[in-house]
């Protein structure tokens, strides 16, 4: 598994703890601290939107390499013929 699979991995661990934690706060004193649910969901959601950004570029620079390969592979048969 990449590097990355492991931090979403623990990004969701977080998040499955961070919301028990929260549901029981709210069961015990009825209220939740707002504005940290929507910071801590925000970042996380950042951060993983980051990661899918790195990850399609990344693809993306992989395939223009193979391709330009492949039409030097194409270049050179067609030279050959």
């Amino acid at each position: 598994m990449k590097k990355s699979d492991w931090y979403l991995i623990f990004i969701f661990s977080q998040v499955v703890i961070f919301t028990v934690i929260m549901i029981w706060l709210y069961r015990a004193t009825g209220g939740v601290p707002d504005t940290l649910i929507i910071s801590v969901f925000g970042f996380l959601g950042g951060e993983c939107g980051v990661m899918g950004w790195i990850r399609a570029t990344k693809e993306k620079a992989l395939q223009r390499k193979w391709d330009e390969e492949d039409r030097k592979v194409i270049e050179n048969g067609k030279n050959f013929e």
